[in-house]
């Protein structure tokens, strides 16, 4: 599993599909760490769409965080569209849009992201940002598989290494194009 890096800043983003367990611990890590925010991305649902009210990813989980309880005014969702190749980069930069809008040119960013994607997250994230933004992440566990034993299912190991393989391409070979559109 990645290790838990934050930096402690003012915003929490949580991208794509996150199960509810994981938006229970973002709750606890919003409330013990003086966040300001925290962004819901994420594209179109690729399930559910015609049935759902909800129409993106990002819609679905802030709705997840008010079904808790959560209050409405402290999370927004910044929805995207359907995306078939560097989702999570792509929330980034729709993430980016969002901060330049607001004139945000500068702060720190909390992901929370689920198990071995949470560094590629990380990565993503401060590679759609930039530089002036400081990015860490927070690694939930994954818990569809033993972690201590993930070679044992085809679930483990299809997540590891796959993951794995995503994290060095995206260190060493991804070069996002300067002006690429988020949507």
């Amino acid at each position: 599993m990645s290790k838990s890096k934050p930096v402690y800043g003012d915003y929490l983003v949580l991208d794509g599909s996150m199960s509810d367990y994981s938006i229970e611990r973002a709750i606890e890590y919003f409330n013990t760490n003086n966040y300001k925010l925290i962004f819901t991305t994420g594209g179109k649902l690729s399930v559910g769409y015609y049935l759902e009210e909800k129409k993106t990813l990002a819609e679905l989980t802030r709705a997840t965080f008010l079904e808790l309880g959560f209050d409405s005014t402290k999370v927004i969702a910044i929805p995207g569209e359907t995306v078939l190749r560097n989702r999570t980069y792509t929330s980034g930069l729709t993430l980016k849009s969002y901060f330049e809008e607001q004139n945000i040119k500068k702060a720190k960013v909390d992901v929370v992201s689920t198990g071995c994607h949470s560094r590629r997250s990380m990565l993503l994230f401060q590679k759609a940002l930039g530089d002036n933004f400081e990015v860490g992440v927070f690694a939930i566990e994954d818990n569809s598989y033993e972690l201590k034993k993930w070679w044992k299912t085809s679930r483990g190991a299809r997540t590891v290494i796959s993951e794995t393989i995503a994290f060095f391409y995206s260190k060493f070979f991804f070069y996002p194009r300067e002006n690429q559109n988020p949507t």
